[in-house]
């Protein structure tokens, strides 16, 4: 009983949430071009925001969203509070950023991986912010993170570059299934 204790309110959820509505011209050939059902994602964050850049001014932000589950497909993840409140913390720096054109051309379209490392895209972003937590619990070498570092090691395979919003879409449902800690 005191174990069960000693876990509750040490975790947060969090989610990526996948567009899949019919969307506007782009989306629909980003859906083309990536073979995909998804041409959008965004950061849910544990606060109840959401955090990417907007589908159509292509800035940065943190803003609410109405989700529609028709339009919507969401993962749900689970991580140390400690860890979800230093990726939202660095989610408000990259507010204001502009979008990563060159990273969609050079390493979405023509796959050199050569992409700006202060702009971003959605999955790029996205992505890159689940890696930070990654790389934070492995970092770290605490004991308390091993489960949570086996379960979100599938993101450290990747470059947040080179994933489009599919890409992640399986990668965060693979880390979804390895649930096996403490809730």
């Amino acid at each position: 009983m005191m174990d069960d204790l000693k876990f509750m309110n040490m975790t947060k959820s969090i989610s990526i949430i996948f567009y899949k509505g019919s969307g506007t011209l782009a989306e629909r050939l980003i859906r083309v071009w990536t073979s995909s059902l998804y041409a959008h994602c965004e950061f849910g964050r544990s606060d109840g925001l959401y955090h990417s850049n907007d589908r159509f001014t292509f800035i940065s932000r943190t803003h609410t969203l109405e989700i529609d589950p028709d339009e919507w497909d969401v993962c749900t993840l689970i991580l140390p509070v400690e860890i979800v409140d230093r990726v939202e913390r660095r989610q408000v720096r990259k507010n204001g950023t502009h979008y990563d054109w060159m990273g969609i051309v050079f390493s979405q379209i023509f796959r050199l991986g050569w992409h700006s490392k202060k702009r971003w895209f959605c999955s790029k972003s996205n992505a890159d912010d689940l890696l930070y937590a990654y790389r934070l619990m492995q970092r770290s070498g605490h004991d308390r993170y091993q489960p949570y570092r086996e379960s979100f090691k599938p993101i450290s395979q990747h470059k947040p570059n080179c994933i489009s919003p599919q890409d992640l879409f399986e990668i965060t449902h693979k880390i979804a299934l390895k649930r096996d800690f403490p809730l």
